[in-house]
C-alpha cells in the first residue's frame, strides 16, 4: 500500500539530505488498522524531477507485523506514478505556463491531463460530493479548479485522494487498495 506524507522539503532537500531515513512509520497500519505494529522494510528508488532536473529518490517502505502488508510512504512533492514533481504539475494544471520548470516539462506534464481526463468519470464516482456539490457533467478544468479551491494545493487533493478514497487523480492502482486479510 502506499500512502502520502507532508513535508516541507523540495525534492532536492530530501534527496541531500537522505530524508528517507528520518520517515517515521504511520502510527496505524493502512490495510489491518493495527495500531504501532510498522516495522522498517526497506526503501525503493524512483525518479522525480525539481525545477528541470531529474533527481534519484528513495521512498521509505514498512511491513505491517499483523497483516504482513508494506506501506510505501511517499512524500508529498511527488505524484503516485508521476515522474514530475507536485509542485510544477499543479503550475501547469492552474495555467502558469510562464514558469520555466513547466515550460521544461511540458511534454511530460500534458499526457499527465489527458490521463486525469480519462480517470475523471471514475473519479466522480469514488469521490461524490465529498469536496463540494459537483454539477452533473463537470469538465476537468472545473473539477480541477474545485479540488484546489477546497484543499489548498495538489499536495493535499491526492493525500485525500489516496487515503480516504484509495485513488488518485490519475488512476485507480494496486498500491492504493487494501489487501484482504488472512485469518487462519
Amino acid at each position: 500500500m502506499q500512502t502520502i506524507f507532508q513535508t516541507s522539503l523540495t525534492p532536492e532537500q530530501y534527496e541531500k539530505q537522505n530524508y528517507q531515513r528520518q520517515v517515521p512509520p504511520p502510527e496505524i497500519c493502512l490495510n489491518c488498522g493495527q495500531a504501532n505494529s510498522l516495522e522498517a522494510l526497506a526503501y525503493y528508488r524512483r525518479y522525480g524531477t525539481w525545477l528541470k532536473e531529474v533527481l534519484r529518490i528513495w521512498v521509505r517502505r514498512f511491513l505491517c507485523r499483523h497483516c504482513r502488508v508494506s506501506i510505501s510512504c511517499l512524500p508529498d512533492f511527488a505524484q503516485p506514478y508521476r515522474a514530475v514533481n507536485t509542485a510544477t504539475i499543479e503550475a501547469a494544471f492552474s495555467g502558469q505556463t510562464q514558469k520555466p520548470e513547466v515550460q521544461h516539462w511540458v511534454p511530460a506534464i500534458e499526457p499527465y491531463w489527458r490521463r486525469f481526463q480519462g480517470h475523471l468519470p471514475s473519479l466522480l464516482r469514488q469521490v461524490g460530493n465529498a469536496f463540494g456539490p459537483v454539477p452533473l457533467w463537470p469538465s476537468a478544468r472545473d473539477f480541477w479548479r474545485q479540488l484546489v479551491r477546497q484543499c489548498g494545493g495538489l499536495a493535499s487533493v491526492t493525500r485525500q485522494l489516496v487515503q480516504a478514497f484509495h485513488t488518485c487523480l490519475f488512476g485507480n492502482y494496486r498500491c492504493h487498495q487494501r489487501r484482504p486479510l488472512h485469518t487462519e
